[in-house]
Order: C-alpha cells, then structure tokens, then sequence
C-alpha cells in the first residue's frame, strides 16, 4: 500500500468536512422527536448535509436506538478473507441499515455518516442520551480513556492489533462489551482520503456509493493479490503492523447489555508522529467541560 501524507492546505479540508458532518448529525439530533424511526433519523442527517452544500458520501448517514446502539443482536457480517466477499464494502449487512425502529424516552442514539466534501472524506460517530439516561452519560464520560490511547499507541509504534487488543481490554476491565468487534471485519478504524466523486457517477448500494468501492479496492489491491493481512486499510485484531501513513477513522464502540456509545473521528498518521486534525469536536468538548466542573 502507497504511503500517504498530506499538505497542511490538504488536512484542512478533511477537518472541514468532519466539522461539517458533526454539525449536521447534531442538528439532526436537536429536531429528533420520540416515535420516529431510524430511517427518518437518517433521512434529517442527509437533509443537514445538503443544506451544508454537499450531497456525496463515502457511506451514507445510519442512525441506531436502544439496543441496536449496542450491535446486541446483531452478527458481524463476512469479510474480505471470506470469497467471494472481498468484493463487497467494508459495511456490507443489511442488519446495520437504518430500521423502523422507534425512538423512545431515555435511549441511546448514534447517528453515523461518512460525506466527501471536495473530495475529501471524513467519517463521524455522534452518541447521546434521547432524554436523561445516567447510565449513557456515564459511558459517554468513560469513552474519553480510549482516545489518548489510541494516539500514544500510534506513536509508540504498536501495532494496529496490539492496539486494538489494549483497547478491549481496558473497555472489559471498565466492564463493558465491545461493538466494534461486531463491525464488517471487526475494525477499530479505517483508511479515509480523497476520493474522486467526478469519476462515478452517485449511485449508491447499501449505503455505499461506487466512488467508495473504487477507493475501498485500490486500498485493498495488495491483499487481494496475496490473501495476507499484513497491509491493511481496515484496522483489525489481525492487523499486525503499524498504522501505515495516511489517514484513520477511528471509532471505538462500547455498549451494556441494553446501549451502545462510540466516538469517531480522524487521526493524521505520518512517518514519525500522529495527531488528531481536530480537538474541536463535540465528545473533547463534552469531557473538557467536565473536567472544568469537577475542578
């Protein structure tokens, strides 16, 4: 896989389309009303970004309530080491759609959508409590721990599957199960970048449109070629090197036996460091406010 890196100018407009999603899926989140669906969840998400000019998605928005938050009765879906799956996206599943499922006082709520702005992708995970809910407060708080985590781990050159296998452990210690292992191929975290909405034209199948497979493929090419798991856009358990340079959507996923709650945003990884390339979004902001508070 081709090492990426990236201008100053460039990581710009990646912060601006994660801004921009995160801004849209909390507008959503304001005119939601007990008793819709996902599907109309989804449906405000996808308005909110076209009133933010910009109509292309690396996956098009999702929205979980209650238990589906958590993946509690949902299985993983087959991956890339599975043929003739490797030909199909990294989401494929349609349990992970959103459903009828209806909102109700006191439920989780996550609302997820990757959009391409400028051909730029970002990809965000937005959780909250729909009404008051200690519990998910609690679980929102205890998200902070894996975000440094993660950082530090890069740094010190761990491997994506040490990384990944620290991560899990800390949210069973916290007394937690993990969503993430439930994701398309269990991922942590995946490759974002630029990606050439001109080439395709936006048609778009579960939730992914072509320009997303495109990109997914050129990703993967290596390790369709020689069936290893050494070279990666997809962060595993299996991923045993390095995040390679580039940039990573990560996303850890925790959940109780009735909830769900993750945080998703992008780190820039380079030759020699790794920094996330924005500590203005609402889950930092939520955690420096309480620590103002407790101080």
């Amino acid at each position: 896989m081709a090492k990426e890196y990236y201008t100053g100018e460039q990581l710009n407009h990646f912060r601006s389309t994660q801004r921009m999603a995160y801004d849209s899926v909390r507008a959503a989140a304001s005119r939601l009303k007990e008793g819709m669906t996902e599907r109309e969840a989804a449906d405000l998400i996808d308005q909110e970004i076209k009133k933010r000019g910009c109509d292309r998605y690396f996956h098009g928005p999702f929205a979980w309530f209650g238990e589906r938050s958590g993946f509690l009765n949902i299985e993983r879906p087959l991956d890339f080491r599975s043929f003739p799956s490797n030909l199909l996206p990294p989401h494929f599943g349609t349990e992970f759609l959103p459903s009828s499922a209806r909102l109700e006082k006191g439920m989780c709520v996550i609302l997820d959508v990757a959009p391409i702005q400028n051909n730029a992708s970002a990809d965000v995970g937005y959780a909250f409590a729909f009404d008051e809910n200690p519990a998910i407060e609690k679980a929102l708080d205890d998200l902070e721990v894996f975000r440094p985590m993660i950082l530090d781990g890069i740094r010190k050159e761990k491997t994506m599957a040490e990384i990944y296998h620290q991560v899990d452990d800390t949210l069973h210690e916290m007394g937690y199960l993990s969503s993430h292992s439930k994701y398309p191929f269990g991922v942590l975290g995946h490759k974002v970048g630029f990606i050439n909405t001109q080439t395709f034209p936006r048609i778009p199948f579960m939730n992914f449109e072509l320009s997303t497979f495109a990109y997914i493929l050129g990703q993967q090419y290596k390790e369709l070629v020689s069936f290893g798991h050494d070279k990666t856009p997809l962060w595993s358990a299996d991923s045993r090197v390095a995040a390679e340079p580039g940039l990573w959507a990560v996303e850890p996923h925790i959940c109780t036996s009735s909830f769900g709650v993750k945080w998703e945003e992008i780190i820039h990884v380079t030759d020699n460091n790794a920094e996330y390339i924005d500590n203005d979004l609402p889950h930092v902001n939520r955690w420096a406010e309480r620590r103002r508070q407790t101080a």
